[in-house]
């Protein structure tokens, strides 16, 4: 039940990043102040004609572009709502969409606004201060290099409009004097565009800032909830694998002291059974071994606390000898090179026996019999660095991503050993990283694999 939970919650998490992500992408609230625009530059219109009597203006030139906008928004909305943009495209090219989607309407829109302030006035228009709402638009909804490509843009745009219309090109819509400071109508219109511009300008970013901040609570309450779901997930695990422990190590017991007593007196059948039952307890037991170390190495959320100066070349020779004996079963040589004066490290000793040991025992697991293995620790760049090279099977290239996935084995290590648990390089990789360091591996298929970690040492 844990475990659905928090697959849940993992889900959720996703959602609200992948809705956060959408709202920074999906032009949907752009497409509803289109039509407010619609609905403003209408009443402008209407406003300039009947109200404050302007007749330098080509007004059908005017309807003819707002109805162009609202056709063209209208044709946008229904794109938007009938494609997949709104729910999201199943496939990998969905913000590719989005973006050509987006910058199709900003482009047009700020071609619709250069031809429409040329047919009012041009750059004496007090309306010039909206083409800065699609730059912060573009800035918002696209990437930087796109948002820049759209300034620029708007830039060549008004600057096109004004030297055609100032070098006689294109006919120049005179809607005030020489001298339009003076002109109550222009001072009232730039005291308007000014104030509208602002008040749009902060509306337009404390909606995208009140979206964003909602998307952060829902998403810090998420992770909040999986770290816990998480946590209980683990003690369970921890709780579980403790009782079974018990069990299956009397059962190993039981059987091993049956077939030592009366191993002899047993028809065969019956005792090759009696000795398949330790054998199958064990693996059971050391996959129960490997929970109990993953849980506890993972949810060890503060195990530098555990860290003591130490000396790492010592670790790594005594995980050598212990790991000897398998090796000379196998026929398999083992070295061991060190740089003679290796800096200390700070570490918790049972961890990093535990990281090296994975390491060589999986080296030797997987090397065929005449094969070798070599260790070797050196000290570069304030990092000490653990090799372990072996002439074993390889990792096939479709595992390589994989191979540090929990209980993930690749498949010839499945077919040449089938007793792992697939927790050992997972463990591996938590160890390392709870030590502040790196691991890398570079592998080829029948040829052998490589394994890097890099701890940070102790400067002297």
């Amino acid at each position: 039940m844990s475990t659905a939970a928090s697959e849940s919650t993992s889900s959720k998490v996703n959602t609200i990043l992948h809705n956060d992500v959408s709202f920074i992408w999906r032009p949907r609230w752009f497409l509803i102040t289109r039509f407010l625009a619609v609905g403003g530059v209408a009443a402008a219109l209407v406003s300039s004609r009947f109200v404050f009597r302007i007749g330098a203006l080509d007004y059908s030139a005017l309807w003819l572009l707002m109805g162009l906008l609202f056709l063209s928004n209208l044709l946008y909305s229904a794109y938007y709502r009938f494609s997949c943009l709104s729910i999201g495209c199943p496939d990998s090219n969905y913000n590719v969409r989005l973006t050509i989607f987006t910058i199709t309407q900003i482009s047009i829109d700020l071609i619709i606004l250069t031809l429409m302030l040329h047919y009012s006035g041009g750059a004496t228009n007090p309306f010039i201060l909206y083409f800065f709402f699609h730059t912060l638009l573009a800035s918002i909804l696209l990437s930087k290099k796109a948002a820049y490509i759209e300034s620029v843009a708007a830039a060549a745009l008004f600057s096109a409009m004004t030297i055609l219309e100032g070098s006689g090109i294109v006919t120049h819509y005179t809607l005030f004097g020489t001298t339009p400071y003076t002109d109550p109508l222009f001072i009232s219109g730039m005291c308007f565009a000014m104030t509208s511009a602002l008040i749009i300008a902060v509306y337009m970013a404390n909606a995208i800032m009140d979206h964003l901040r909602q998307h952060q609570r829902e998403l810090e309450h998420a992770l909040n909830e999986t770290a816990r779901l998480e946590s209980e997930k683990s003690r369970f695990l921890d709780v579980v694998a403790h009782d079974l422990k018990g069990p299956l190590a009397s059962i190993e017991t039981m059987a091993a002291s049956n077939l030592a007593v009366f191993g002899d007196e047993l028809p065969s059948q019956v005792k090759q059974t009696l000795e398949r039952i330790p054998v199958r307890t064990g693996q059971l037991l050391l996959l129960i071994q490997e929970l109990l170390d993953f849980s506890r190495i993972t949810q060890l959320t503060d195990v530098q606390l555990e860290f003591k100066q130490l000396h790492f070349l010592p670790i790594v020779t005594a995980t050598v000898e212990m790991y000897m004996n398998d090796a000379l079963d196998k026929n398999i040589t083992v070295t061991l090179n060190a740089d003679p004066d290796l800096p200390p490290m700070m570490g918790n000793k049972n961890h990093l026996e535990r990281m090296v040991g994975n390491l060589i025992s999986n080296a030797i697991r997987y090397t065929p019999s005449r094969g070798s293995v070599k260790v070797k620790v050196t000290s570069q760049n304030g990092m000490l660095v653990l090799t372990v090279a072996d002439t074993g099977i390889g990792i096939p290239e479709e595992s390589i991503p994989s191979i540090f996935t929990n209980f993930y084995r690749a498949k010839n290590a499945r077919k040449m050993d089938t007793s792992g648990t697939g927790l050992g390089l997972s463990i591996t990789k938590a160890i390392v990283e709870k030590h502040r360091g790196t691991i890398s591996f570079t592998s080829t298929e029948g040829e052998g694999t490589v394994f890097t970690v890099s701890l940070p040492s102790v400067q002297r």
